[in-house]
């Protein structure tokens, strides 16, 4: 597991904790709107020195030849990049979303986008691909982690390196979780 990663995802989730201390977003059951979780992520990644973030960066949709697909957010340094896709997660069809997200940020498709580092060698990063999710259930937290949670999705499609974070918890007793789970791309040279 990279520690660098696992560093800037519990600062990220701090920022967030802190942030909904002086305040909350949201207004009944709507929840927090995922780019708060890019935002976070990319705050934090960014904190460190001579490292930078990209949203909404086009990528190749190998289907149509076209650069229609989009990363949510990329964060780089010298070291290392890291592609992000981020959901709201609370039901199977979210999870199938983020099934295909992480389809999606394979090395055929991204690719291109590594060759747009003005580096002269732009693959002499480690590449990550990352998947963020946010949730109120704690079953579901139980699903991530492969614990027993009663959930019947399936699971098996998740990276090794993945965790939960507790975000806050809330006054009324509930409270946020962030799920995260991350894997290294390979690419032939």
């Amino acid at each position: 597991m990279s520690r660098v990663i696992n560093r800037v995802i519990r600062q990220a989730a701090e920022s967030l904790g802190s942030s909904l201390d002086q305040f909350y977003p949201s207004y009944g059951r709507n929840g927090l709107n995922e780019r708060n979780l890019t935002y976070q992520m990319a705050k934090a990644f960014e904190s460190r020195s001579d490292a930078y973030a990209f949203m909404e960066v086009p990528f190749l949709n190998t289907a149509t030849g076209r650069y229609d697909y989009r990363i949510d957010c990329m964060l780089f340094d010298k070291d290392r990049a890291l592609f992000v896709e981020c959901k709201r997660l609370y039901k199977p069809e979210k999870a199938q979303q983020l099934i295909v997200d992480l389809q999606r940020m394979n090395a055929e498709n991204l690719a291109p986008v590594l060759e747009k580092f003005t580096a002269e060698k732009p693959r002499s990063r480690s590449v990550y691909r990352m998947i963020l999710a946010e949730t109120w259930q704690k079953p579901i937290t139980e699903w991530w982690k492969s614990s027993n949670s009663g959930r019947t999705w399936d699971g098996s499609w998740l990276p090794e390196d993945r965790g939960v974070i507790e975000v806050k918890t809330f006054d009324n007793g509930k409270t946020l979780y962030w799920l995260y789970a991350y894997e290294p791309l390979l690419f032939s040279n």
